[in-house]
């Protein structure tokens, strides 16, 4: 199944209106626990990014993304 850009809208418009503590229940609801360490590590090694500001932000867009394509 493909997923279409209407899906993807719909998935970051109901995103946007989640708070802080929101996402954070959603990501806990999805990984067990410390599996989303996992999108730190791949960064970190793969592509040799070590400055923690930035591989945190990096981490958020990947999660963000797996997120958006698991929901649709």
């Amino acid at each position: 199944m493909k997923i279409t850009k209407e899906q993807l809208d719909t998935f970051f418009d109901k995103f946007e209106m989640k708070t802080n503590e929101q996402i954070s229940e959603l990501i806990a609801g999805t990984f067990e626990e410390d599996a989303a360490e996992t999108f730190i590590d791949h960064i970190e090694d793969f592509y040799g990014i070590e400055d923690d500001e930035e591989v945190a932000l990096l981490a958020q867009l990947m999660i963000t993304g797996f997120l958006a394509g698991k929901s649709v």
